[in-house]
C-alpha cells in the first residue's frame, strides 16, 4: 500500500486560537483580580500598575501565540505507512517522528468538549511499548475531521503489519509467556528447596 498523508481540518486551527484565548482571558482576570486587591489593601496607584504591567505581558505573549498558530497548524502533517506511523511538525526546528507498527501497544481516539460540541474534530493518541507505564501517548495526530476512519485505517494496517510478521506478534508473546512459566516454577521450586533446608536444619 502507498502512504496515506494527510493533514488536520482547518477547524484545528481555529481551535488553537480559542483555546490561546481562553488561556489569556485567565490570566488577565487573574491579574486584575491581584491589581484589584493591591490597590485595595496596598495603595490604588500599585495596584493600577500592577494591572497595566499584567495587561501588557498578557497582550504581548497572546499576540505572539496568535502569530505563531498559523506557521504551527501549517507544520502538521502525518502519513500512515505499511510499517509505521510517521509525524511532521515544527515551525523553526523541523521533527519527524516515526512510530513503528511493531512498537505500538494501544491506539486510542480522543475527544474533548470542544472537539464534540463546537469543532467536530478529534485526536489520535498513539502509545508504543516505550510509554507503556505512563499516562501520555508516544505521539499524537491531532485536529483530525474523520478521527474514526483514521482509527480504521491504523487498525487494518497494524493487523495486515503484524499478520506478516514471521513468527507473528502472537506467536512471540505466546513463546514469551511459556518461558517465563518456566522460569517462574524453577525459581519457585529453588525457594521451596532452600526453605526446606533451613527448616530442617
Amino acid at each position: 500500500m502507498a502512504s496515506r498523508k494527510f493533514k488536520p481540518s482547518p477547524r484545528y486551527r481555529s481551535k488553537l486560537t480559542l483555546n490561546i484565548t481562553l488561556v489569556a482571558l485567565l490570566i488577565l482576570a487573574f491579574g486584575m483580580f491581584m491589581a484589584w486587591v493591591i490597590g485595595h489593601e496596598e495603595d490604588g496607584e500599585a495596584g493600577t500598575t500592577v494591572g497595566m504591567i499584567a495587561l501588557g505581558i498578557n497582550v504581548a505573549w497572546w499576540l505572539i501565540a496568535m502569530a505563531l498558530v498559523g506557521p504551527y497548524y501549517r507544520s502538521l502533517r502525518y502519513e500512515i505507512c505499511e510499517d509505521e506511523v510517521v509525524v511532521h511538525v515544527g515551525i523553526w526546528t523541523k521533527s519527524v517522528k516515526h512510530v513503528p507498527f511493531r512498537t505500538v501497544t494501544n491506539i486510542v481516539i480522543n475527544r474533548d468538549i470542544f472537539d464534540r460540541w463546537f469543532f467536530n474534530t478529534g485526536s489520535l493518541n498513539i502509545q508504543t511499548a516505550g510509554m507503556s507505564g505512563t499516562k501520555g501517548a508516544e505521539e499524537k495526530l491531532v485536529g483530525l475531521p474523520n478521527v474514526h476512519e483514521i482509527y480504521d485505517l491504523v487498525v487494518a494496517e497494524l493487523r495486515r503489519f503484524r499478520g506478516g510478521m514471521s513468527p507473528t506478534a502472537a506467536d512471540v508473546e505466546e513463546v514469551g509467556t511459556g518461558s517465563s512459566q518456566k522460569v517462574l516454577r524453577e525459581i519457585l521450586y529453588e525457594i521451596k528447596a532452600i526453605r526446606t533446608e533451613k527448616g530442617s536444619g
